[in-house]
């Protein structure tokens, strides 16, 4: 009778055994890919580490490029499961893998100069002041058409940028390395640079604002985990801390 009862407790204990997961099983790691906006580099690089926490095993893995440049890239096919672009220009260029997606955040250009600086930049109109050497970014990406559409709105600047830059973090790290006088950068790259910089804002708020959109790759991998760091970048704790960090939320 005992030997029936030890052969059936041996038999359980090795079903319940098959049946848990196993070591690589219970410890499986998961990759998101993230294509987003240059500008976001900062304040995403700080939230997909939050992001990481609340999920365990997850590893958050981004790609900070000009808007157009990654929406090229994954209409080419590249690997990605969220884009998120700083203008819905871009991506509207990649609606064929990115068909939905949802404003969350925007952003606006001001003037940037030093703290000290030998011109005594005050107004937008000071950027025509003899050798005063500024810059911006290049027309095509979304802080340059919205750079040229703030300064059309102003109406008072016939000098040109010395370069037109690839990037947002490109314009913001010439003026901040010396290399330049001035420069139209996004108000966050101010409130991340509060104790070197000094901004000074366009009137027409609208003309220089560009809004930023958030998509699901329809095609990714990780679809449920995309939606998930999707909804998590639209709650209420990370758009505080984007809030703080400049941007305006969308609501």
């Amino acid at each position: 009778m005992h030997k029936r009862r030890n052969k059936i407790l041996i038999a359980l204990l090795a079903i319940s055994f098959l049946s848990l997961p196993s070591a690589s099983q219970a410890n499986q790691k998961a990759t998101l890919t993230v294509f987003a906006a240059s500008s976001l580099a900062d304040s995403f690089t700080n939230l997909g580490k939050t992001f990481e926490k609340a999920h365990p095993g997850t590893t958050v893995i981004f790609s900070f490029l000009a808007s157009p440049t990654l929406a090229t890239q994954i209409n080419a096919g590249a690997p990605v499961d969220v884009f998120v672009s700083a203008s819905s220009k871009d991506m509207q260029t990649a609606s064929v893998r990115a068909p939905i997606y949802e404003g969350f955040v925007f952003n606006r250009m001001v003037l940037a100069v030093p703290v000290k600086n030998p011109f005594k930049i005050v107004r937008i109109k000071d950027l025509n002041r003899p050798g005063l050497k500024w810059i911006q970014c290049a027309h095509e990406v979304p802080c340059g058409s919205a750079a040229d559409a703030a300064l059309e709105s102003d109406g008072t600047v016939t000098s040109k940028p010395v370069s037109l830059e690839p990037k947002a973090s490109g314009v913001i790290a010439k003026l901040m390395q010396g290399e330049v006088d001035a420069a139209i950068v996004y108000h966050t790259d101010v409130v991340r640079n509060r104790k070197a910089l000094k901004e000074i804002v366009f009137r027409d708020r609208l003309a220089s604002s560009t809004r930023y959109a958030i998509a699901i790759i329809a095609d990714g991998k990780q679809k449920p985990l995309a939606r998930a760091f999707m909804d998590f970048v639209e709650s209420p704790k990370a758009s505080l801390y984007l809030r703080r960090s400049g941007f305006g939320v969308i609501s």
